[in-house]
């Protein structure tokens, strides 16, 4: 395919009566235009046909939440082609990365030239032959509330006897999304809100030792976003009982601290977790119950919906057997008395 024409040529050859192979004669191509009537090959010419084709595909590997969000990573592998007719040289390859919004993004590694199926080196395309880019992405914070990643790659080369006269588009190799050429590689960022809250407690004994009356337990509540969009309208609802199952009243109720990127209370952006506290003094009787449990529940909504995601608070305590929604319990001492009666 490297070659400009194809010769052919036909010696046939025959036997008259009484002789053996005495009568030859050489081909002719039947053109006698073109100044030769007798005896010239056949020729074919090829034309020079520079073509390449570049399909850029995408997947991604999570990083154990089981959604696409910050951390997770983009793996881009980009084919090209040689489709034509002849050799190409001096092929690079230029990458364009976007959010949703077409806010330019930067690749954390690549496009890198990763081998071919023919054994070129870099930068050479035998006819018929792929050549093998990568790249990767680690996913942003900020960028996942625009909805998507956008990935266009574009591949140049030189034919023989030329100068980058020959470039292709990349294609998402995907044709039933209506779009068969040169459309962008595109990962959807599909909306997964998700809340984690946990409630941890510290108790400051009276000094008797012993966890029970008068001393004061401490709550810690942290909430974090750990979706992927924005949430809203934040509230909670706590449930405190003592070890008989009635309800008892916070000396402090849980009250709002801060939040780690400074959002109001009510408001936690992506990856945001806020903080809580709360605090009971111990009650003689609560003690003489044997224990104070405490188990809140936080409520939010993501853009364009109410209240539709929540959690139950953990203990912090994962080796106790249960890795989540387990109430913090407080266990306590009761009063040590006598009676006697004779």
């Amino acid at each position: 395919a490297n070659t400009p024409k194809i010769i052919n040529s036909v010696v046939a050859t025959g036997s008259s009566p009484g002789g053996t192979n005495d009568v030859t004669d050489t081909s002719d191509d039947g053109d006698d235009s073109d100044g030769n009537t007798t005896d010239d090959a056949t020729e074919i010419a090829i034309d020079p046909l520079p073509l390449i084709e570049v399909t850029k595909t995408a997947s991604v590997t999570d990083e154990g939440d089981g959604i696409i969000s910050a951390g997770d990573v983009i793996n881009y592998v980009i084919s090209i082609e040689n489709k034509g007719n002849v050799t190409l040289t001096g092929l690079t390859v230029t990458d364009i990365i976007t959010d949703g919004n077409g806010n330019t993004l930067t690749m954390n590694t690549g496009p890198y030239f990763s081998g071919s199926n023919q054994g070129s080196g870099l930068g050479t395309l035998l006819p018929g032959e792929t050549a093998t880019y990568r790249a990767y992405y680690i996913i942003e914070s900020s960028i996942l509330t625009s909805g998507s990643i956008s990935n266009t790659a574009s591949a140049t080369a030189s034919s023989p006897g030329n100068s980058n006269d020959v470039s292709d588009v990349s294609d998402d190799g995907d044709d039933t999304d209506g779009n068969t050429t040169n459309d962008p590689t595109i990962t959807n960022i599909t909306p997964a809100p998700k809340l984690e809250v946990t409630k941890t407690a510290v108790v400051t004994d009276n000094g008797d030792g012993q966890t029970g009356a008068a001393d004061i337990i401490t709550y810690s509540i942290t909430v974090q976003n750990k979706g992927n969009v924005l949430l809203t309208g934040v509230s909670f609802v706590d449930t405190f009982t003592d070890g008989n199952g009635g309800t008892i009243s916070f000396t402090n109720s849980p009250t709002f601290v801060s939040s780690s990127a400074g959002s109001a209370q009510g408001t936690l952006t992506i990856n945001e977790t806020a903080t809580y506290t709360a605090s009971y003094t111990i009650a003689q009787l609560v003690a003489n119950t044997g224990n104070v449990n405490n188990s809140v529940v936080f409520t939010a909504s993501s853009p364009g919906q109410s209240n539709n995601v929540s959690d139950t608070s953990d203990d912090g305590i994962d080796n106790d057997g249960n890795v989540t929604d387990d109430p913090t319990v407080t266990v306590t001492y009761p009063e040590a008395s006598l009676e006697v009666t004779k």
